[in-house]
């Protein structure tokens, strides 16, 4: 099955640099697709019941599932999804949405916006916990609103749309409502550790990993400055820091070429060999993994427009 790649010129407002609608799903038994759009922000979708055609996009993208349900095939997995539902999806998601078992009704509100958005939270919140649990797993995340919640989630989103509001206080309101979402959902207190929670010897270890010279040498030059054994280093990660010596590296690496992409006109190869990948393959994977784009597209996001 091939995969339609949307693109967000000519569909993102691009005042906003985002766009919210609300879609309400019928099915037929025929080959027929009719999308008719009934107001600004409203489209009614009849699509046939064999599904709406696979695609990702170039842009973000938060649903909120606000009445009936549906099926949704992402990245090869099929989920069902319910009233309440809210669901974030990266760029290179590849979803489809096909009828439940009833057939039933469905409505939808998405909220699409530019990745420069998207990345930009990492550096507000000045953390990074988010964009890694929004990026690793296969399945987007998803998490179930109470009736309330959903209900209130879905005047705001629909209010960033008024024609009331002066477009520069639509942005404000929509940035903010977007950072809400983040740190209600991606930022909890059992990711961000406090200094009290961490031994000394593991928060001074990961202090030195961030040396240059260290973040280099690798792996070898974290164990023999930790003065303990491969076991319990990787012990220790794991309970505190949640992941294993080589991803805490390797991260450093990732955020460490980030800066410099967007600092520098090296070539991509280059800072990569640099900070140790010897595959560019890997870091290109890596990359996607945690920044939820390639090296090319962070460096034109990130880098100073002239």
């Amino acid at each position: 099955m091939n995969t339609q790649r949307l693109s967000g010129e000519g569909w993102l407002d691009p005042v906003l640099d985002a766009r919210i609608t609300c879609r309400r799903f019928t099915w037929n038994q025929s080959k027929k697709y009719e999308s008719i759009q009934m107001g600004n922000d409203l489209y009614l979708m009849n699509v046939p019941e064999k599904g709406t055609s696979l695609h990702s996009r170039d842009f973000a993208e938060i649903m909120l599932i606000s009445r009936g349900s549906l099926r949704q095939r992402v990245n090869g997995e099929y989920q069902l999804l319910t009233g309440g539902t809210l669901c974030f999806l990266r760029p290179d998601d590849e979803q489809m949405f096909l009828p439940d078992e009833n057939n039933s009704d469905c409505e939808i509100v998405f909220a699409d916006f530019k990745l420069e958005l998207f990345l930009s939270f990492s550096i507000f919140f000045e953390n990074d916990v988010f964009l890694r649990k929004l990026t690793e797993p296969v399945l987007p995340p998803c998490f179930h609103l109470s009736p309330d919640e959903a209900g209130s989630l879905f005047a705001r989103l629909l209010k960033v749309n008024s024609i009331t509001c002066a477009p520069s206080g639509r942005k404000i309101k929509l940035k903010l409502l977007l950072a809400n979402l983040f740190s209600c959902y991606f930022l909890d207190e059992g990711t961000l550790l406090t200094d009290v929670q961490v031994p000394d010897w593991l928060e001074h270890l990961c202090s030195e990993m961030r040396s240059e010279q260290n973040l280099i040498a690798g792996l070898p030059r974290m164990q023999k400055l930790a003065c303990h054994s491969p076991g319990h280093l990787c012990k220790y990660f794991q309970r505190y820091l949640g992941k294993t010596p080589t991803e805490f590296i390797n991260e450093l690496r990732i955020n460490r070429a980030a800066d410099k992409l967007a600092s520098s006109h090296e070539e991509i190869a280059v800072i990569a060999a640099r900070y140790g990948f010897r595959s560019l393959s890997r870091f290109y994977k890596l990359f996607r993994r945690h920044y939820g784009c390639s090296p090319a597209a962070y460096r034109r996001l990130r880098s100073p427009r002239r």
